[in-house]
């Protein structure tokens, strides 16, 4: 049976690669699914600020009235017959209970817990539990698009293609000043100059991506100073590219710390991940609980700046094992929660 999912969406690629990461978990358990993609905004995007905090209040008490008033809240694009709506955000969970509600289906929404109530989400899940309920889901690793098998796939066809059996590699994954992260430019120039001391030192040769956070003048150093050739670019790109085969073929991949999704998707990999940080961090609670989470599950090793160099951190630790039993176990309790009853 055809199952029938609307995706609702802001253009945000963190919180899409989220949802599309349920989505993908879902098919890998063998579900056949339809997927549409509903873009959303703000009705009047002047006073966005005014409605946003409508919305989150109306949604605390989703009777017929309130859940009419939600959706004028909005502008979507059309959709039909759909059997569970998914987020990820804030700003989107008002609508999605709106939208399920009225439309009689099931509903997924990642996002931290703000004035609605977790009962009224078919599956809610968060990066830590928040509530005594069998619905809330807290999986081991950010649901996103990558895992082992896939990252193998795409990693071998691009060393075939490319003729690279003979070669080793590190990968440099940058995000940018965000979530109470800050990096000076000091610290740029530091972190490009001690991974290219660490690619030396371990005779490998770097791989960079970017993303949209990335100071364009970072970018235009590496591609100045690094061949960036099989490297994936974002600014150069104007688009976030294709990388599991960048993920597969590193043999030592660090990461910045500052983006949860940057982070689950070098952990999706099957390899221990060195997160990278500056001086300057103010990051909320909720993110640091990931952070600590990975740490304490060993799928991360923190480094500053200064300490990329430190070793040893030469040889990939293999943790593709833990990854596949968190997407399991996961994928389990999701389809528990959306089918078997």
């Amino acid at each position: 049976m055809q199952i029938n999912v609307g995706h609702l969406t802001e253009g945000i690629s963190g919180h899409d690669g989220q949802a599309l990461g349920v989505i993908k978990n879902l098919v890998d358990s063998g579900k056949k699914i339809n997927v549409t993609t509903i873009s959303v905004g703000w009705r009047v995007r002047p006073i966005r600020g005014v409605l946003k905090f409508i919305s989150r209040k109306l949604s605390r008490f989703p009777n017929l009235n309130n859940i009419n008033l939600i959706t004028k809240c909005y502008t979507f694009s059309s959709f039909s017959n759909i059997d569970i709506f998914i987020s990820s955000g804030a700003n989107l969970a008002p609508l999605n209970l709106a939208l399920t509600k009225k439309n009689n289906a099931k509903n997924i929404h990642l996002s931290s817990k703000r004035d609605w109530h977790v009962e009224d989400f078919t599956a809610y899940i968060t990066t830590k539990k928040i509530s005594p309920l069998k619905n809330n889901l807290s999986p081991d690793i950010v649901p996103n698009l990558f895992d082992p098998a896939q990252c193998m796939r795409a990693g071998e066809t691009f060393i075939k293609e490319n003729n690279l059996y003979e070669d080793k590699f590190s990968l440099l994954i940058l995000g940018g000043n965000g979530i109470g992260y800050k990096y000076d430019e000091t610290e740029w120039d530091e972190i490009l100059k001690n991974f290219s001391d660490f690619c030396t030192h371990s005779n490998t040769k770097p791989l960079f991506i970017t993303s949209p956070r990335t100071p364009t003048e970072v970018e235009n150093i590496i591609q100045s100073e690094y061949d960036t050739s099989f490297s994936v670019l974002f600014h150069s790109e104007n688009k976030r590219g294709s990388f599991p085969h960048l993920l597969y073929v590193a043999t030592n991949i660090f990461v910045t710390e500052d983006s949860s999704t940057m982070l689950s998707e070098a952990i999706s990999s099957g390899k221990r991940v060195a997160c990278v940080y500056p001086k300057n961090i103010n990051a909320p609670e909720k993110y640091t609980e990931i952070i600590r989470k990975y740490e304490a599950l060993n799928f991360i090793k923190r480094r500053n700046i200064k300490e990329i160099c430190d070793g040893p951190f030469n040889e990939m630790i293999d943790i593709s094992s833990e990854v596949k039993q968190s997407f399991v176990e996961f994928n389990q309790l999701l389809i528990e929660l959306l089918f078997e009853h």
